[in-house]
């Protein structure tokens, strides 16, 4: 496959005014980003008069649900999916370029014969679209969606502008990440002036959690450990800790940025068992110093400098033999200069998912 082409804002949306039948899709697992952004492009393609379908690789998670009550997604379906496929002129493939994120879609994309695209601000990148409109220095992929709208002059509704501003402050650990520069508040302000309404959003996102989510919280942090003179942290979650709790899988967004509330963690690591047997997904995260992502593509991940992720066969004690002593040596080996630098890490959800 050929290297894909970079584009710039407006080939993009010269390339998506072109056509008419439109699929839109993202990762596994998908974020407050992915799912913002998927479901804003399906709006404001649908006002534009397109035929524009979004599709979701599982359902929603609980979090993000109330969401979809503004703008509803599909699931993508084996017995279906190629057929859909076919049947569009352009798909885009929003906050991510990476095969791994795309599951069981990954090869019916890589030999779609229509058109494919991806929208992403992530490091990692792989060759499963032909073209990329890319901005790593973005917050979230929120904001380069807004910016393609800005630039084509399409019209960001109320519902869409709260669709990209949940996309934007959820990647941004709403806004307190170093990842939340001043572009990134320019484009919050623009969202607010649209008609996204910021204290209803962080209510619904982070004030609604249900008991077994508080359960879980506090079983993953009974399981807390600290190396490397307390540095690095290490926390654990067991099929059978998520089943005591009465929760599910799908509750184990954001746990990882737990333990980071600890003044001498610098980075920190999220081991999960799956629900039926499956790889281990470990998530990393760190606050300064420390490339994660770097990390991670080692064992075959990736994701953000500060937040980043990975799915690794074997056992928990197994895969955990071979991340901590790699998280150990990166948090030992950072400069001096960083070690008192107080930044926050740039949230992500890469291989959460």
């Amino acid at each position: 496959m050929n290297e894909p082409a970079k584009l710039d804002l407006a080939a993009t949306a010269d390339r998506i005014e072109a056509v008419s039948r439109i699929v839109i899709t993202t990762h596994a697992r998908a974020d407050g980003d992915a799912v913002g952004c998927i479901a804003a492009l399906q709006r404001i393609l649908r006002q534009r008069g397109k035929t524009a379908a979004a599709y979701l690789h599982e359902p929603v998670l609980d979090r993000y649900a109330f969401l979809t009550e503004w703008e509803p997604l599909l699931v993508w379906d084996d017995r279906t999916a190629e057929e859909v496929l076919a049947g569009a002129e352009l798909l885009l493939i929003v906050d991510t370029c990476a095969v791994d994120q795309l599951r069981a879609m990954a090869d019916l994309i890589k030999v779609a014969t229509i058109q494919r695209i991806a929208i992403d601000h992530h490091v990692t990148r792989e060759n499963v679209v032909d073209a990329v409109l890319a901005d790593e220095k973005a917050g979230a992929s929120a904001q380069i969606v807004t910016n393609l709208c800005d630039h084509a002059e399409w019209r960001i509704d109320a519902e869409a502008a709260g669709l990209l501003y949940t996309g934007l402050a959820t990647d941004t650990g709403w806004f307190r990440f170093s990842n939340a520069d001043s572009a990134v508040f320019t484009t919050a302000a623009r969202l607010i002036d649209a008609g996204a309404r910021p204290n209803e959003l962080f209510e619904r996102l982070y004030l609604s959690d249900c008991e077994a989510r508080a359960r879980l919280v506090g079983a993953a942090l009974s399981s807390f450990e600290l190396h490397a003179d307390g540095r690095l942290a290490v926390i654990r979650l067991t099929r059978e800790m998520v089943e005591r709790c009465g929760a599910t899988h799908d509750m184990t967004e954001d746990l990882i940025n737990e333990p980071q509330r600890v003044g001498s963690v610098v980075a920190c690591v999220l081991f999960i068992q799956p629900p039926t047997d499956g790889l281990i997904r470990v998530s990393l995260r760190s606050k300064r110093g420390v490339d994660v992502a770097a990390l991670a593509a080692r064992f075959g991940g990736g994701g953000h400098e500060r937040a980043a992720g990975v799915r690794i066969s074997g056992t928990m004690e197994s895969v955990a033999r071979q991340i901590i002593p790699a998280m150990i040596e990166a948090v030992e080996s950072m400069p001096v200069s960083v070690h008192g630098k107080n930044t926050s890490a740039d949230d992500a959800d890469f291989a959460d998912g």
